[in-house]
């Protein structure tokens, strides 16, 4: 298996809310870069993705948050493959503070593969399955 893929992002003002920590709900902008910077690390950028006449969207995303992380944290974002389904992968996400190593957030996402043309599901692409299964654990 590959070394885990891992994303930095730093903690702005703009990122935290009334309570002086991140709010909720930009984990998942967070998790959404980093799945975009792992696909690109792997040689699967998104406008190779298009070009071929393959999207992906996302249909599930969960978050548990499991401690604050606060203005000038900086967060380190892994991203692994946990499966492939037949049209779908799945993505594990950890979210750690990088001074302290503490566990902020942990999350799993899935995207579905679409034909653009049609824009219905299709199966997840050989291209985009022997880019990513090294990520895979075994």
């Amino acid at each position: 298996m590959a070394p885990p893929f891992r994303h930095r992002q730093k903690i702005r003002f703009r990122d935290t809310d009334c309570q002086g920590h991140v709010f909720n709900a930009n984990y998942f902008a967070y998790f959404d870069d980093a799945v975009t910077d792992f696909l690109e690390a792997r040689g699967v950028p998104y406008p190779l993705v298009t070009e071929r006449g393959h999207d992906m969207v996302l249909v599930r995303a969960e978050c548990d948050f499991r401690a604050s992380a606060v203005l000038g944290e900086e967060l380190e974002i892994r991203v692994r493959v946990e499966r492939f389904g037949r049209t779908s992968m799945t993505f594990v996400l950890e979210a750690t503070e990088v001074e302290s190593g503490r566990t902020v957030a942990e999350g799993r996402e899935v995207y579905v593969a679409l034909d653009r043309t049609t824009g219905r599901p299709c199966p997840v692409p050989e291209y985009m399955k022997d880019a990513l299964a090294a990520d895979r654990p075994a």
